[in-house]
């Protein structure tokens, strides 16, 4: 068993044995198999459609997750993160995914996963524009507005079965509950990945002491083979998908928004040397999770997220190598071809289930709230939270009573998701548009519209009051910005061949908080990343400056901060600069 480590032994492109990688993967699989197939198992449960289609989700969601984790570990193009971000079943679609079964059947559910799929590959596309919608705070929020609809689904989940078993049924969900949670909270780094298998393995043996446990799907289910039956490939756009599709165009959002996190926490984990986040591969696990739920939505499964549990096995393992992504990817593919082990799989009983996800419904919660809090000091959206989380509160429980709306509004107003999200959205909205206005300035990238850039930044400064030092401070980080993305000896002319040289463009959004500005320079930049530029600066800082570290070693001085993000076809680098004197 491997133990816990700083920094990876193997980075991604490097290669362990394939008796390694392999090995790896059949842990990590072994330790996510249970909880992929809690999603898929509720929903077709609760469809009342029988056997067959229970172990056609179980079939589906096997095969979407185990070739879109291929697609992710390869990267095709622009599909793909090129990393070991391996997929699941997301939990939180659960109540979404009932009610699109039960109230439109399968075609329904398919329509709405496809059109969820559509919405993150245009998130992914347009990252860069929607970063200042897509924040810390509307994805914190809900996530925390999602714990309390997944509670009506867990605890719906244990009162069905109380019916039958009065006394089992709780008892088999408290002891499932109590081994995850107790190892989850005490138990070693190794201990931890493995709390919730435990934990489902107790609950299981619990539930077969009190005859709870229903084993007949693995007797019955032959060793290798496919689904006897499929529920078709359909699309319906009738009314329950227009009273859907807005929650699932929010969920769309919420899967990009974890994937967004868990790309920029596995580069931290993955690689050996600090480096600022490459958005570039960000957007290729969006795109990743774009094609993960078109094959789900194909499939007739339900929506897929990138699973968060391989952040903490990279760092136990030290392995982030490809090859142990190939593995899970090809594992989950043999399993869903494997019918009798899948059929183990899937035969959790509904109390286990149960205490599981009180556990990840907690935990969604304090996600949400940690990510809101950690994030953000601006009183102004904090309150944006905690209004929003309490709207969708009150409108998911029936606090109070409604007139009649019809059967589509009605339904969109009696989730959380929609009334607690969209407050979110308007009220972030109405903050961005109400704030002090941005100064605009736009040009080609080129270091001949110094002369303008410097006026602007003047405009600027006298706009917000500020005395001569703050004018020639901006204008000082304006220069060596400007020269750093478009150098003075890389300035081309090219009328001699009578070729017309690219125009690249220039934007510079100006605002200001108090007496902090901040300056965004939106435009083309090299491969290289301008943080990681200065961060190399300061750890070697040697008396011999060459020519081309000079603008980054001034922009160093200036700045408060210095923030580059890439994104495809698009940087943006985000200065702040505060009064002379401060840092």
């Amino acid at each position: 068993m491997a133990t816990a480590t700083q920094s990876p032994r193997y980075e991604a492109h490097e290669n362990p044995s394939w008796r390694t990688s392999f090995g790896l993967g059949l842990q990590f699989s072994i330790i996510a198999s249970a909880t992929l197939l809690v999603t898929p198992v509720i929903v077709a449960n609760a469809s009342d459609r029988g056997e067959p289609y229970v172990t056609w989700m179980v079939f589906a969601s096997l095969l979407a997750v185990g070739l879109s984790t291929l697609v992710q570990v390869r990267r095709l193009g622009p599909l793909g993160a090129g990393a070991v971000m391996p997929f699941f079943t997301a939990a939180f679609a659960i109540p979404f995914c009932i009610t699109a079964v039960v109230d439109g059947g399968p075609a329904t559910l398919t329509t709405l996963v496809l059109a969820s799929a559509a919405f993150q590959f245009i998130v992914a596309r347009w990252l860069f524009i929607l970063r200042r919608l897509v924040t810390p705070v509307v994805s914190g929020t809900v996530m925390m507005i999602l714990s309390i609809t997944l509670a009506s689904v867990v605890f719906g989940l244990l009162d069905d079965a109380s019916i039958e078993e009065p006394v089992a049924a709780p008892l088999t969900a408290l002891a499932t509950l109590t081994v995850v949670t107790a190892l989850t909270m005490r138990g070693s780094v190794r201990l931890r990945l493995w709390a919730p298998m435990i934990g489902i393995v107790v609950g299981v043996l619990v539930a077969a002491a009190f005859g709870i446990y229903d084993t007949s799907r693995i007797t019955q289910s032959a060793w290798v083979g496919l689904p006897s039956e499929a529920p078709g490939f359909a699309l319906d756009l009738g009314v329950d998908f227009w009273t859907l599709l807005p929650a699932f165009l929010f969920l769309g959002v919420i899967i990009a928004i974890q994937v967004n996190g868990q790309a920029i926490t596995h580069q931290r984990v993955s690689q050996r040397e600090v480096k600022a986040v490459d958005f570039r591969h960000v957007q290729g696990a969006l795109t990743g999770a774009g094609v993960s739920n078109a094959l789900a939505g194909v499939t007739g499964a339900v929506p897929n997220a990138v699973n968060p549990a391989i952040v903490s096995f990279i760092q136990v393992t030290g392995v982030a190598s490809r090859r142990m992504g190939y593995s899970i990817g090809a594992i989950f593919i043999l399993v869903a071809f494997l019918p009798k082990l899948s059929g183990l799989l899937s035969s959790l009983p509904g109390p286990v289930m149960a205490g599981y996800l009180i556990l990840v419904t907690g935990m969604l919660f304090v996600d949400g709230a940690r990510t809101v809090i950690q994030s953000e000091q601006n009183t102004q959206k904090l309150i944006v939270a905690g209004i929003s989380f309490w709207i969708g509160a009150s409108f998911q429980f029936d606090l109070f009573t409604l007139p009649q709306l019809g059967p589509v509004f009605g339904a969109l107003v009696k989730s959380a998701i929609t009334t607690g999200g969209v407050a979110a959205i308007v009220m972030i909205l109405f903050l961005e548009f109400t704030k002090k206005r941005r100064m605009r300035f736009e040009s080609k990238l080129d270091a001949e519209v110094l002369p303008d850039l410097f006026a602007f930044t003047e405009r600027f400064a006298e706009s917000r009051g500020w005395d001569q030092p703050m004018k020639e401070r901006l204008s000082a980080v304006a220069e060596e910005t400007l020269l750093t993305l478009a150098p003075l000896d890389l300035t081309l002319d090219l009328e001699d061949d009578g070729d017309e040289q690219e125009t690249r463009r220039l934007v510079v959004l100006a605002s200001s908080e108090g007496t902090i500005a901040e300056l965004e320079f939106i435009g083309g930049g090299d491969e290289e990343n301008l943080e990681d530029r200065i961060r190399q600066l300061q750890q070697h800082d040697e008396e011999t400056v060459s020519e081309n570290e000079i603008s980054l070693r001034l922009l160093r001085r200036y700045a408060s901060s210095v923030r580059h993000q890439q994104f495809h076809g698009t940087d943006i680098i985000t200065v702040r600069v505060g009064p002379p004197g401060t840092r």
